[in-house]
């Protein structure tokens, strides 16, 4: 398994975590600090990722440009956790819980192509050499 894939996969658990985190910490009242450190962690793995996707499948490839489209929806996701930290609970908490959503709908894709473009990687005609 190539590692562009394991990554991908790796982000969407954090974000699944993070999600789980997100909702602790405003229903039952859980520091949100939890939420915030797993959100950096969540947010360099899936950098990268993005990067190895770039390495090994190249910058017009499907897998990096829905990479750099999590990475943009990430930092919008930043944006609107500020704003509900400084703005309390609110419409802006149903926005960011919103974006979320967003974010994992988005990630799934990411971790559908990784695991396409790994499976289709390995899979060779019979008698073509191998490529290096």
């Amino acid at each position: 398994m190539k590692p562009s894939r394991t990554l991908a996969n790796l982000v969407g658990m954090m974000l699944f975590v993070q999600v789980i985190l997100g909702g602790s910490a405003t229903v039952l009242q859980f520091p949100v600090i939890y939420h915030l450190v797993w959100g950096i962690l969540t947010f360099v793995v899936l950098i990268v990722a993005t990067v190895y996707a770039v390495r090994e499948y190249g910058s017009r490839s499907t897998l990096f440009r829905v990479g750099i489209a999590s990475i943009a929806d990430y930092v919008v996701q930043v944006v609107l956790g500020v704003f509900a930290l400084v703005l309390g609970p609110g419409v802006i908490v149903v926005v960011h819980l919103t974006n979320a959503f967003l974010l994992a709908v988005i990630v799934t894709y990411l971790i559908s192509f990784a695991d396409s473009a790994d499976k289709a990687s390995m899979i060779r005609p019979s008698g073509s050499p191998a490529l290096r």
